[in-house]
């Protein structure tokens, strides 16, 4: 009765052996064989559909293994039958697909998703890896990450099989060997059934082995490979419960450590060494690395058949301890393995770590150039004049690190020079690469415009490359022919409202673009507090981008509605870690304790000129000795100095908790705002009065710069005014905007209109009158036209 434990692998055996000859054949009248290539071994065409001979041994091996399981009674359950049908069709499926590869090629990808739905279906079959038992009491669950884990398991099994079938007989040697090891453990343990599979896997193979040794008569094929890699993985998977993790899976992957570690090792030196896709195919296996060192064939396949039979002894001598000396045992395995591939030259340590670097190096430049571009994307949209087209053009090519651009134009006989320089002392040392782009003009500006550019090689050719790319794009997207399209466009709309233009010849808009300004060698950044809205302080920021154009901003936080960003003309905000805080862009309030701490993490280093547009904490942007720093200051912080009282009064902060802590952060705030004034070379403030402010309280004398007034949107009504007062702007404390509606309220034959939004909304909605219309925000239209017809504009603010 004992020898018909063995009667499946016989008949797999029987089985691969007598259908190998006809698939020889076959392969051979209709032209199914592996040509000879520069990363293949053999040098003659040889038959690649193997791998069936392989099916037909498994199919036939554990039907037979099914009926001695049947005949002596044993109990299929639902569970295990199902388990089997997974097992089956997955087995089929990923035969087929492998089948098709070797008939005609498909990609890579597609036998990934192969695979990875191949496992599913043995997932969903009810054959998971719930959890991993490493002895005794040390269980690891994976729970709710079942199906993933057994799904990467399985695949990644396929994958190591797949890439180490490079040399005759090596991927079938190992996966018999592993599935030999599987199979005696659930013989011994009693599971005749899943003991009669997995030893009817290692018949097949053995049987194909007789005619794949060295040199091959036919390859197993990616037929074969998928199919053994997805039959072994499952068997693991299906053996677990029954004769534990460390007997299921650890003893049978360590016949497979070689094929394992090598396929971890191509999917790193592909993506960190090679920086390429990592299914594209290449020439650096252990196999072939084992052959480059001079060995011949037969002797590659034997080194790696005694390291995987090593580690098998070891695992197999380890599990005989308990506790530390099993896992001290199975320590030896990583001298093993490891020395194994550095003999071979597929590992050396200081390369992998040079690799993990650069690779981390070239991401954040790529990041960086990447994100610079996107950026200025935006603001080539809003580009209607060449002027403006140069300009932006001048700054990308700044933030990408180019030495030079010159700019030939050719129109109406004439020809035009623009030349911009990088002023940086960080690139005149610098290695270049030149490069001539053409530039796609209108009629106006001829056929014949030639960008020229030197880009700095600060890195490597590589990032050079690419921000050269980089400007090349944007320079199509945004060709001369484009912009020239957007003036006339702008110039139409001008000219039906009536705004004539002041030059009509294109050589002196040139001319005009020519002018770099006094700044525009140097590089500026604007820091402002935050942007959540669009008010008086925003306005001077507005007009701070007018007069430094290509000026980088930086502020907390940057939570501005899209309908609100116009006037930053695209620009990409840089903002510090409270932008992400949880309930930041509703509750940036009560972050207050951070911003001092927030302002200072803002690195600004790089910049020449730091203008700080400042009312909290932007000031405190930290500067260096060689650059200026100059602080257009809307105000000290008001509720930290001379309102503090004030302000707690009205958020009813006594000296309660609430008040202590309160006024042990306005405490805080004070000095700080005090130290960070001191880094400020100038300031500029908005009016006579808070420049007193600034002179009792930092001791500095400051410029006045009143803020932008648009005098030409705002004029009188010529008729009568009509009969109600107006209040508008932010409903903040020291507005008093609340104190206005209560006297009001008294006076119920005064008419008030209230326009804004603010903290403060809730008190003056509670201290309207019947007499008091409240608009909340409105647009500048509305306001202006309010404005207009308003008797008086009351403004109780200090």
């Amino acid at each position: 009765m004992a020898s018909s434990y063995h009667l499946p692998e016989l008949i797999a055996f029987l089985a691969t052996v007598v259908t190998v000859p006809l698939l020889i054949a076959i392969s051979h009248k209709w032209g199914l064989v592996d040509r000879p290539s520069a990363r293949k071994v053999h040098q003659s065409p040889i038959p690649r559909i193997g791998g069936i001979a392989i099916l037909v041994g498994l199919i036939s091996g554990g039907s037979i293994a099914v009926l001695l399981a049947y005949r002596q009674e044993f109990e299929f359950t639902r569970d295990i039958r199902n388990q089997l049908i997974g097992l089956l069709v997955g087995s089929l499926f990923v035969s087929l697909v492998g089948l098709v590869d070797d008939v005609r090629e498909i990609s890579s990808r597609f036998k990934l998703f192969a695979l990875l739905f191949a496992a599913v279906l043995v997932s969903g079959s009810g054959a998971s890896l719930l959890a991993v038992n490493l002895g005794g009491r040390n269980v690891v669950e994976f729970r709710w990450l079942a199906y993933a884990a057994t799904v990467i398991w399985i695949a990644g099994i396929c994958v190591a099989v797949n890439f180490i079938d490079g040399l005759d007989g090596l991927a079938a040697g190992l996966v018999a060997l592993s599935a030999a090891v599987l199979g005696i453990f659930l013989l011994a343990s009693g599971h005749i059934l899943h003991a009669g599979i997995a030893l009817s896997l290692m018949a097949s193979l053995i049987g194909f082995l007789v005619y794949n040794r060295h040199p091959a008569k036919i390859f197993m094929g990616d037929c074969g490979s998928m199919l053994i890699g997805f039959a072994i993985a499952s068997l693991m998977i299906l053996s677990n419960p029954l004769v534990g993790s460390m007997r299921a899976i650890l003893l049978p992957s360590l016949a497979l450590s070689i094929p394992i570690v090598d396929g971890t090792l191509t999917f790193f030196r592909r993506h960190y060494l090679q920086r390429r896709s990592i299914f594209s195919a290449e020439r650096g296996h252990i196999h072939h690395r084992l052959l480059d060192r001079g060995f011949h064939h037969h002797q590659a396949v034997w080194i790696i058949y005694l390291v995987s039979f090593g580690a098998v002894g070891i695992g197999v001598v380890s599990l005989a301890f308990e506790g530390i000396a099993t896992l001290a045992g199975l320590s030896l395995l990583v001298p093993l393995i490891w020395g194994t591939f550095r003999f071979a030259g597929s590992v050396r340590t200081d390369h992998m770590l040079q690799a993990l670097r650069v690779k981390r190096e070239i991401d954040k430049a790529s990041k960086r150039n990447r994100a610079s571009f996107e950026s200025f994307q935006l603001e080539f949209d809003k580009v209607t004049s060449f002027s403006e087209w140069w300009h932006c053009l001048c700054r990308a090519a700044e933030a990408l690190d180019c030495k030079r651009i010159e700019l030939s134009i050719q129109m109406r006989g004439q020809s035009r020079k623009m030349t911009w320089e990088n002023a940086s002392e960080n690139l005149i040392s610098a290695e270049q690469i030149q490069a001539t782009i053409p530039i796609k003009d209108s009629q106006q500006f001829g056929e014949s415009s030639k960008l020229s550019l030197c880009i700095a090689v600060t890195q490597s050719l590589e990032h050079a490359g690419q921000r050269l790319s980089l400007i090349s794009r944007l320079t199509s997207e945004n060709s001369l022919c484009t912009i020239r399209k957007r003036e006339q466009r702008f110039a139409s709309k001008n000219s039906q409202k009536g705004i004539g233009s002041n030059d009509d010849n294109p050589l002196s808009e040139i001319s005009r673009g020519m002018e770099a300004g006094k700044f525009g060698d140097r590089k500026v950044a604007i820091v402002h507090d935050f942007f959540y809205t669009y008010c008086g302080a925003e306005r001077v920021v507005e007009q701070l981008i007018n007069v430094f154009p290509h000026a980088d901003l930086f502020a907390l936080f940057d939570f501005l509605p899209e309908s609100e960003r116009g006037f930053l003309k695209g620009k990409h905000v840089t903002t510090s870690f409270i932008q992400k805080l949880p309930f930041a862009s509703r509750k940036h309030r009560a972050y207050l304790p951070l911003m001092p701490f927030a302002i200072e993490q803002l690195d600004v280093s790089k910049y020449d000129l730091v203008i700080s547009s400042s009312y909290l904490a932007a000031k405190g942007v930290i500067t260096g000795p060689d650059q200026l720093h100059v602080c257009y200051c809307h105000s000290p912080v008001r509720y930290a100095w001379d309102l503090q009282h004030q302000y707690l009064r009205e958020s009813n902060l006594g000296f309660g908790l609430k008040g202590l802590i309160a006024r042990s952060i306005l405490h805080y705030l004070r000095s700080w705002d005090v130290r960070s004034s001191l880094s400020v070379d100038h300031y500029l403030a908005n009016s006579q009065f808070v420049a007193k402010r600034i002179k009792k309280l930092y001791r500095r004398n400051a410029v006045v710069v009143n803020p932008p007034v648009d005098t030409e949107s705002f004029s009188l009504n010529p008729e009568k005014r009509e009969d109600f007062y107006l209040v508008a702007g932010r409903m903040v404390p020291y507005k008093k905007t609340a104190m206005i509606v209560r006297a009001f309220s008294q006076m119920p034959d005064r008419k008030l209109v209230v326009i804004g939004d603010g903290p403060d909304m809730e008190k003056v909605r509670a201290s309207a009158g019947d007499n008091v219309t409240l608009l909340g925000f409105q647009d500048g239209d509305v306001l202006i036209d309010h404005m207009r017809r308003a008797k008086a504009l009351l403004f109780a603010a200090e």
